[in-house]
């Protein structure tokens, strides 16, 4: 969808019951919220003249907190009138990512907050939302994923 020649790119993640099931799993749910809870952190955190590693240390270090493997790519990315618009990344110091980790945050800059965490058994707990910054924080400009979806 494009708004004004700009895009979007959010992901969601559903749970399939299986038989028997009425609700997901603990160790599903436990994911998801962790999840969710980095991206709020990242959001509620993330301000203009931060380097972008710093919000990626935010969440990822709350994932790894919480027991679980980092996730293998950066937190987010810039968007604009592409999906992927713009040099900006919040992404952790590797070797790949060179001299982008070091990039100076600015304000109303878009960038996406997508971890994600392996549920063995399970699947890929992941979302990926889109915060505009502002001085006081990330401000949503979608409507960030609460709970849980499921398909019975």
């Amino acid at each position: 969808m494009k708004v004004e020649s700009y895009v979007s790119d959010l992901q969601r993640t559903w749970y399939f019951l299986r038989e028997g099931e009425k609700k997901a799993p603990a160790e599903v749910m436990r994911a998801f919220e962790t999840i969710r809870d980095a991206i709020a952190l990242a959001a509620e955190r993330i301000r203009p003249g931060m380097e972008g590693r710093a919000v990626d240390t935010i969440a990822r270090g709350y994932i790894t907190d919480r027991g679980y493997e980092e996730f293998p790519h950066a937190l987010g990315h810039q968007v604009g009138r592409h999906a992927h618009d713009g040099s900006g990344l919040l992404c952790p110091v590797w070797e790949r990512y060179g001299n982008l980790p070091y990039l100076k945050i600015e304000e109303t800059q878009v960038y996406t907050l997508e971890p994600r965490i392996t549920v063995p058994g399970y699947g890929v707990a992941t979302m990926e939302e889109i915060v505009v910054v502002r001085p006081d924080g990330g401000e949503f400009l979608s409507h960030p994923q609460r709970e849980l979806y499921l398909v019975g």
